[in-house]
């Protein structure tokens, strides 16, 4: 009978100490997923850090591409403005002495009224 008392207690103090190890496995596993977690929020903070400081990076660079762009944008069209005056200016010249020798011309060949034209 004793050796069954003995037993109980035994059992009893079995199942106790089951229930603590098994507490302390959730304990554990709850502290290492916890940990885990911690671990991975770091590690992302820092991805995104570093994508952060890429995207800032990418962005001065279009920055600095349109501007380079718009520069060359703005000679071209500076250019094209000086080609376009230096090409219309002969042009009209070119009309308006063309213009005046037609009228000398027509003037030559033009009779008055008044006048007699005498051929020998």
């Amino acid at each position: 009978m004793e050796r069954d008392i003995l037993l109980e207690r035994l059992e009893k103090k079995l199942a106790e100490k089951e229930k603590e190890v098994e507490e302390l496995r959730k304990m554990l596993s709850s502290k290492a997923l916890e940990d885990l977690k911690n671990e991975l929020r770091e590690e992302f903070k820092k991805d995104l850090k570093a994508i952060e400081a890429k995207v800032a990076e990418l962005s001065k660079s279009v920055e600095a591409l349109m501007n380079e762009v718009l520069f060359i944008k703005s000679e071209i069209k500076s250019y094209e403005k000086k080609e376009t005056e230096i090409v219309d200016i002969p042009l009209e010249k070119e009309e308006s002495e063309i213009e005046v020798a037609e009228k000398k011309e027509e003037k030559r060949y033009e009779l008055d009224d008044d006048e007699i034209i005498i051929v020998d």
